[in-house]
């Protein structure tokens, strides 16, 4: 596994929920007491750092400064090195809050219970589950028109949009005029906003003109994400909720997760937002790392995998140096 993948997916393989800001006075230890994490019944071997030869030094400065708060807003971070389990530590902090100041939820006690929200690392778990409808032979390939898998839509099969593959939507390369980066969330035109309140949500983004020839420009769109989930739905025969427990959740040992649903429509969100637990998420990290094998057992092909982290477009920012199938690079 190369130096570029790993970077990749260290967002999941060390996972840190950050929010906004902390709300209330904590006490903590003067002086940070590593120790290993516990064993669990659920699929990870777990181990000291000493073992698997980690200095537990810079370790312990790093969870001072989280309690001292010079890291704010920490939520978790869980560590895995040779597939063993070998650091964990929680704190007290603001959920996500979508209508509060801030974005500053509830304040909570975190401990390794605590499913916490993932945001747009939720659009990285649907190219997984993109991936293994398509191992599975449910959906043929990445370059098939989206509108061979959403009959409803034929009609909307026009002015270029028949050019529109599912590479396409996994990339943010589809070229349907949408703004979702470029205003705030309490705007009226904020598209992904307007997208999430329909009553028919793929209408919505379908109806949308071709601005640029599709494949060819970069654009953030997450209803494109929630599109692809749909047509998940429709190549396998149910819902991406029900598949993807199946397929990828349940054989990695998951269970304490939830995507969310869009209201009125009732579709699975798959743009943002599925709580899981921070164990259970360095699982899929480690998923990756280990080219799609958990325990030896085949979950996703290393085809897949290879090309989800491969840069296929420029996504025109100075922090990431391309993006592959819905994965940050670099």
């Amino acid at each position: 596994m190369n130096t570029r993948i790993i970077k990749n997916i260290s967002v999941i393989f060390v996972f840190v929920i950050v929010i906004v800001a902390c709300g209330k006075d904590e006490v903590y230890p003067d002086v940070y007491d590593y120790n290993p994490p516990a064993q669990l019944n659920d699929g990870w071997e777990t181990a000291s750092l000493k073992s698997v030869g980690m200095d537990s030094f810079p370790i312990e400065q790093m969870v001072n400064m989280v309690y001292g708060k010079h890291y704010k807003n920490v939520h978790s971070i869980v560590i895995v090195k040779d597939r063993k389990l070998v650091f964990e530590e929680y704190w007290p902090r603001n959920d996500f809050g979508m209508n509060s100041k801030d974005y500053l939820g509830k304040y909570i006690e975190f401990d390794r219970d605590t499913r916490h929200n993932t945001h747009s690392a939720t659009k990285s778990i649907t190219s997984m589950v993109v991936g293994i409808a398509i191992d599975k032979g449910y959906i043929s390939s990445e370059e098939d028109c989206i509108f061979d898998y959403l009959p409803d839509h034929s009609l909307l099969c026009t002015g270029g949009r028949e050019r529109i593959t599912i590479r396409h939507m996994l990339t943010m390369s589809g070229g349907l005029q949408w703004n979702e980066w470029d205003v705030s969330v309490s705007e009226s035109n904020h598209d992904i906003i307007l997208f999430n309140k329909s009553v028919n949500p793929v209408s919505y983004l379908l109806s949308k003109p071709l601005v640029t020839e599709p494949g060819t420009a970069f654009y953030y769109n997450g209803g494109g994400v929630d599109l692809l989930g749909q047509i998940v739905k429709n190549a396998v025969g149910e819902d991406i909720k029900a598949f993807s427990k199946t397929n990828l959740f349940s054989r990695l040992g998951i269970t304490d997760y939830y995507w969310q649903t869009l209201s009125p429509s009732g579709i699975t969100c798959c743009h943002g937002d599925i709580y899981i637990t921070p164990r259970d998420m360095a699982k899929l990290g480690y998923l990756y790392l280990n080219d799609g094998l958990w325990d030896g057992i085949r979950i996703i092909s290393p085809e897949w995998i290879k090309k989800s982290v491969k840069n296929h477009i420029s996504p025109g920012v100075t922090w990431a140096d391309g993006y592959g199938y819905l994965w940050w690079l670099g």
